[in-house]
């Protein structure tokens, strides 16, 4: 049994720990500088609204961040047929679910129906939001119909 570690396996494993570090300074930079920061956004254009805090704007631009580096090192991670996978259900399952719930929002708008909740406010700005959350739910049920139907058509 060759228990050897090469040179090109301490570098994998050294890569890994400087990886997994910055992700957690990124992290707690994040964290610690979105708690504390408090003074309003500078710049703020006033037609839309109040100007969030600075540690709001970091810590959702740090959220970006953190979620970008770990997508980067999930999907290294995976083996050929995963990829492939997801890259097919995505394609598939999330277009053919946009086109499906987009066309039941239309429907639905269109018979009449009250898409938001009465204890919200029916405002222009809800109904951007509810139509970006429905397309993104829609995707979402549409890549994991297609995912499974991957897997399931490939035992």
């Amino acid at each position: 049994m060759n228990t050897e570690i090469t040179a090109a396996d301490a570098v994998a494993a050294n890569q890994k720990k400087m990886d997994d570090l910055t992700v957690v300074l990124c992290a707690l930079t994040v964290v610690v500088v979105g708690v504390s920061a408090t003074a309003a956004t500078p710049f703020w254009p006033e037609a839309w609204g109040r100007a969030p805090s600075i540690g709001v704007v970091v810590l959702a631009a740090g959220l970006a961040v953190f979620l970008a580096l770990h997508t980067l090192y999930w999907w290294r991670a995976l083996d050929e047929a995963a990829k492939e996978a997801h890259k097919w259900a995505w394609w598939w399952g999330g277009n053919l679910g946009f086109v499906a719930g987009g066309a039941a929002v239309i429907i639905a708008a269109l018979a009449g129906v009250n898409l938001l909740p009465a204890a919200l406010p029916h405002t222009d700005a809800a109904l951007i939001a509810l139509g970006v959350a429905a397309a993104f739910a829609a995707q979402a049920v549409g890549y994991g119909i297609a995912w499974c139907g991957w897997w399931i058509a490939r035992r």
